[in-house]
């Protein structure tokens, strides 16, 4: 039932951001690529090792060419909710990435009941974006595998490494990857739609307000802000919040800039796989109860870009995703973002 209304909101909201008139622009022409980098040890203190983990992907930034594998699929869906492509000028993205997530006793092996569960996910996704001066309007389709061991063998060797280069005891290595969220691997697929338009600007700021609606492994959607202070060249849209998660836009550089960012996002929760499970049985998942349906998350950053090359760091938190009694009402992490303009 609360996917249904969330596909009718949907719905509804893209017909009324299509239903603007817009100039056709050329082809986008940047081509590049991005790593992204998500750790709590890259706050002061903040190597809890619960919770968010840790996140990582790589991204190809282009206009055509075999990295756009979903295409096809993604035209379909741009004409079916009035996202027209013909509107401004066209971004497209190739995403790979994985994302971890864990209570906060990882050196347990018996299944946790009153915290989040293991989790993970490798994920495969494209991303096309139509933008103009004054609006940006995002597609992404996701394709991955929930509860594959990759995420085991990641952490432990982190960990591991940590340790030998401190000389401390901690962190230990995580016990408890048996029982994470389809445990031994499974499917999934995720839809996201998304839009940032302008509200206001001058020579050296701009703010903007955002919505998404995700369908899938995760069903949600939220509404938010962003704003930027400082040297700006590259378009408003293009703020790096979040890349690995929820990266709505595509990076677009626009030469020498230096500027500070914030963002925010209240989300409506339906559905995670991530906590729920999906359809192989789980040995831990959060039941309906627990979860929290409304969320905040937000995020504040530096960042420096000089020609065709673009670096960021941010400092990252949301609300905690569940009531249980041993999971946090927040958690924090940092992000190391850099993106290369290859032509």
């Amino acid at each position: 039932m609360m996917g249904s209304r969330l596909f009718v909101a949907l719905m509804c909201l893209s017909q009324l951001a299509a239903a603007d008139n817009c100039v056709t622009d050329a082809q986008g022409s940047d081509i590049g690529l991005g790593v992204y980098f998500d750790q709590d040890m890259f706050i002061p203190g903040g190597n809890d090792d619960r919770d968010y983990t840790m996140g990582i992907a790589v991204e190809f930034f282009q206009d055509r060419g075999p990295l756009y594998l979903m295409g096809g699929l993604l035209e379909r869906v741009d004409s079916v909710v009035g996202f027209d492509r013909r509107c401004g000028r066209v971004y497209r993205s190739f995403l790979l990435g994985a994302v971890s997530f864990t209570p906060d006793d990882i050196g347990n092996p018996e299944p946790i009941f009153d915290d989040r569960p293991y989790a993970s996910l490798i994920y495969l996704a494209n991303k096309q974006v139509v933008a103009d001066e004054s609006r940006a309007l995002g597609v992404e389709l996701m394709v991955g595998a929930l509860g594959l061991g990759v995420a085991d063998s990641v952490q432990t060797s982190l960990h591991q490494w940590y340790r030998d280069v401190t000389g401390e005891s901690e962190p230990v290595d995580p016990e408890g990857w048996d029982n994470q969220i389809s445990d031994g691997g499974e499917p999934t697929l995720r839809l996201r739609l998304s839009e940032a338009r302008r509200l206001a600007h001058g020579d050296s700021w701009d703010m903007a307000g955002t919505w998404d609606v995700n369908l899938g492994f995760q069903t949600n959607a939220s509404i938010g802000f962003s704003g930027r202070v400082g040297d700006l060249n590259s378009p408003f849209w293009s703020t790096p919040y979040d890349p690995v998660n929820r990266g709505n836009f595509v990076p677009a550089m626009g030469g020498d800039e230096l500027y500070l960012w914030a963002a925010g996002r209240l989300r409506g929760v339906a559905y995670d796989a991530l906590l729920q499970g999906q359809f192989r049985d789980s040995e831990v998942t959060v039941d309906e109860d627990d979860l929290r349906r409304l969320v905040w998350e937000a995020g504040v950053g530096v960042t420096r870009s000089w020609s065709d090359f673009q670096l960021t760091f941010s400092i990252n938190a949301k609300a905690g995703d569940t009531r249980l009694d041993a999971a946090p009402d927040e958690h924090f992490w940092g992000g190391l973002y850099i993106s290369r303009q290859l032509d």
